[in-house]
């Protein structure tokens, strides 16, 4: 039997894009896209949380049928990390789990079948926490510039300024489609990055971060 929850961080400020977690999206709040892709996923029962500060955030969350908890502003700042919000919520639920998911709202075109493709995968691997990436393909973070007293210069100097062919291989992008953690190992480790890290590899159309 499935023993699963799901976490959905959703703070109500954002710098870049002013309310992006409930701006409209293709006809939908951001973060219902994410919702509706945990409910179709079927891994969580009625145990799928939208954590935030935001009143009117929690109020979506109710729309979709999801629950909603509070958190605290002392954990709802720029400073505040998304193992500060896990740590709430595992605090502030009774059941014991076996494993949790964390799915960012800011990936909307991550779909259910790469929830349950990722949960497979770090069930089959008897991991301790797992992350979904995206291959780099074309892009290489190594060409990254940075300006300095009005001129550019190479971020990551020229060592990997070289023939895309000789590049290291097996370089991937963290995105927030998916992660998962085995809730024992977590309450341990307080961290994602933790010990015994997988990869789940969604296809670079879906990896969007926005």
């Amino acid at each position: 039997m499935l023993n699963n929850i799901c976490l959905i961080p959703a703070r109500g400020g954002s710098k870049r894009i002013p309310k992006k977690n409930i701006i409209d999206f293709c006809g939908k709040p951001m973060i219902a896209w994410t919702i509706e892709a945990a409910l179709k996923s079927k891994l969580f029962g009625s145990n799928i949380y939208v954590s935030s500060d935001s009143a009117e955030i929690l109020k979506i969350a109710a729309r979709y049928k999801v629950k909603a908890i509070r958190r605290p502003a002392s954990i709802s700042g720029d400073k505040a990390t998304l193992e500060d919000a896990t740590l709430h919520l595992l605090n502030n639920v009774e059941k014991k789990f076996d494993y949790l998911c964390l799915l960012m709202p800011n990936c909307p075109l991550r779909m259910a079948k790469d929830i349950k493709k990722s949960y497979e995968t770090i069930v089959k691997d008897k991991a301790n926490c797992l992350m979904s990436v995206a291959d780099y393909h074309w892009l290489q973070p190594f060409w990254a510039m940075r300006e300095k007293n009005g001129a550019l210069d190479f971020f990551f100097g020229k060592k990997y300024l070289v023939d895309s062919k000789k590049l290291p291989k097996n370089i991937y992008c963290p995105t927030g489609a998916a992660r998962w953690v085995k809730v024992d190992n977590f309450l341990k480790e307080k961290k994602y990055y933790g010990r015994n890290l997988i990869k789940y590899e969604i296809p670079f159309e879906r990896s969007a971060d926005i």
